[in-house]
């Protein structure tokens, strides 16, 4: 079950969603933009884990997930990105999702992200925004087809963090996972270049 919800965010990622979202950023390079997507769903898929590893963060993510975030923006979310459909102004506050997982951490997860996807940081910034409704739907649809309780939330997001530590295709979630744990004294920047460099290749042979 690790996987499904990276199986769903990437479902919900069709050509015309991605082509919707880097026009809406203003994104001459897709190349970047997909970069820069990874990193957010990594980013915030890592900050959910850490998050619900407390109880207090645990109800709350699944109060969330049950009151606003049941998986139905996903229905039509290119629908929702154009505007021809109407979606409940909490799920798509990407912003107030944002602060609430990331905090006093978000400037710095945008750097990071940037400097991973060589996206330039407002375009960074606008996509996240825009990504992080897609994951908490994701995960809320994961939790109501799989009727899960808190603990089974819990354990989901940090089988899928581990999942990914030991993906040799995704090299960043070590260094997303540092940066998350870390308060803010530590200097990654060289190995986030280093990540950046690795997640280019990675992407460019698959083309």
């Amino acid at each position: 079950m690790s996987n499904q919800l990276f199986d769903i965010i990437k479902s919900q990622l069709s050509d015309q969603v991605v082509e919707q979202l880097n026009v809406q950023i203003g994104n001459p390079n897709k190349n970047q933009m997909m970069l820069a997507t990874d990193g957010i769903i990594n980013t915030l898929i890592g900050a959910l884990a850490k998050n619900a590893s407390t109880k207090e963060g645990s109800s709350s993510l699944n109060n969330a997930l049950e009151r606003d975030h049941d998986g139905s923006l996903l229905d039509n979310l290119l629908g929702v990105f154009t505007g021809n459909t109407q979606a409940n102004d909490r799920q798509v506050d990407g912003l107030g999702i944002i602060m609430h997982l990331l905090g006093n951490q978000t400037t710095g997860a945008v750097d990071m992200i940037t400097k991973m996807s060589g996206l330039d940081r407002n375009k960074t910034a606008r996509l996240l925004i825009m990504v992080a409704p897609i994951v908490l739907a994701a995960l809320g649809k994961v939790k109501k087809q799989n009727s899960m309780d808190t603990n089974s939330i819990q354990n989901l997001l940090t089988d899928t963090v581990q999942t990914q530590h030991q993906n040799q295709g995704n090299p960043t979630m070590n260094l997303i996972t540092k940066f998350l744990d870390k308060d803010n004294d530590g200097n990654v920047t060289e190995e986030i270049a280093s990540i950046g460099m690795k997640m280019l290749g990675n992407l460019l042979k698959k083309r």
